[in-house]
């Protein structure tokens, strides 16, 4: 019994325990498939984790290279913005260097304008000092009609000039000073009908004129106007003979040959005859090089340029001045003017001594146009003398001050 007990407990365990074995077996066989899966997931995860990294890495790397390129891109824009500012910086200083240019042109245009202006022009000059030596001539004088005295007649005449700037308001306008001293020796020799002791007289004229101009436009054309005050003196002291005049110009053309213009002038003086005077620059290059001047009634000339610094003209210039004189005669006033105007004809030569100082000399012919003495403040048509004076030789020398 005991053995079929075993032997049924064997049948019975031994399949029991085969099966267990078994099932063991399949559960380790599990466990490992288990443990090879986790295994093999956390393979996978750790494979992905570093696929992520390559593609963290690999994102950065192209980050950092696209960031590369950005810095770069912003270098080379760097390195353009600098060029574009030297290429700015080059053409602001070539605007600059064009503008200094211009402005110098400007400044040597300029400069040729007023040196022609002066040369064309001896009284518009800062400084002059002139003395011109007349031949004896015959002369007759008529008081009140009547002829009462002939003789031989000379003159010397010294005259210096000083323009002096005051105030200068740009397109304002400006204001001048002009101051004349002129000494004049008139020398009388074989004289007939009156008995004169003395016969050479000299005479001193003190002026002082004061100017302020302006240029404006009218009717769309340059138009350049002045007003004057004029305060003459002689050896006795005190004003003895004023003018108040007023210049009007318009400038009908100018061009690189030609300048033209034309105006009238405005007179207020108590001995003055004629009120209202016209007036009249033309100036002209001709083909030859020769500049033609007429400026009426002033001149009329031509001048032609030697060399840099020389110049040769030819033509008639109007002179004129005054001389003051008292009297004790009870039939003659007691203050009286003697009032000349001349034409001097002939040739003349300037050069430049250096850089300010313009020397010249002229020759020809003096011709008198009017010899008269009246009444101070009487109108120089009521004359109680007139001299009638030959035409003769003259010789003038003149130095100047010149700016440039």
């Amino acid at each position: 019994m005991k053995l079929i007990s075993s032997t049924l407990f064997c049948a019975l365990v031994f399949p029991i325990g085969a099966s267990a074995q078994d099932s063991l077996a399949r559960n380790a066989k599990v466990q490992d498939s288990r443990v090879r899966i986790a295994n093999a997931q956390d393979s996978l995860a750790r494979n992905a984790k570093v696929q992520d990294s390559r593609v963290r890495i690999a994102s950065a790397q192209d980050s950092s290279a696209r960031i590369a390129k950005a810095q770069d891109s912003s270098a080379r824009a760097a390195k353009v913005q600098d060029s574009l500012a030297r290429i700015a910086r080059s053409q602001d200083t070539l605007t600059r260097f064009a503008k200094v240019q211009d402005s110098l042109a400007k400044v040597q245009l300029k400069k040729a304008y007023i040196v022609d202006l002066l040369l064309k022009s001896p009284g518009m000059r800062p400084a002059m000092i002139s003395t011109t030596f007349i031949s004896r001539g015959q002369m007759e004088g008529n008081l009140k009609g009547k002829n009462i005295l002939s003789g031989d007649f000379g003159q010397q005449r010294t005259e210096a000039l000083l323009n002096l700037p005051v105030k200068n308001w740009g397109k304002s306008g400006m204001v001048t000073a002009t101051i004349l001293y002129a000494h004049t020796n008139y020398q009388l020799s074989d004289i007939k009908g009156l008995d004169i002791t003395e016969s050479s007289l000299s005479k001193n004229t003190v002026g002082l004129t004061t100017t302020y101009r302006r240029v404006d436009s009218l009717f769309g054309r340059m138009f350049i106007s002045s007003a004057s005050v004029v305060l003459l003196t002689g050896d006795g002291g005190g004003i003895n003979k004023y003018a108040v005049m007023g210049n009007g110009m318009v400038l009908l053309k100018q061009t690189a040959q030609t300048t033209l213009m034309v105006g009238l002038q405005l007179i207020i003086d108590p001995t003055n005859i004629a009120p209202v005077i016209p007036l009249l620059v033309y100036q002209k290059r001709l083909p030859n090089g020769v500049d033609l001047n007429i400026t009426i009634p002033q001149q009329l000339t031509l001048r032609k340029t030697l060399s840099k610094n020389c110049w040769a003209s030819f033509g008639t210039i109007l002179s004129s001045s005054v001389s003051f004189f008292n009297y004790s005669s009870p039939n003659i006033p007691r203050n009286a003017n003697f009032s000349t105007l001349d034409l001097k004809t002939g040739p003349g030569l300037e050069y430049k001594l250096g850089k300010l100082l313009l020397a010249g000399v002229s020759a020809g012919l003096w011709t008198p146009v009017m010899y008269r003495q009246y009444g101070r403040w009487e109108k120089s048509s009521r004359y109680f003398l007139d001299g009638k004076v030959d035409t003769t030789p003259y010789i003038n020398l003149n130095l100047s001050l010149i700016p440039f």
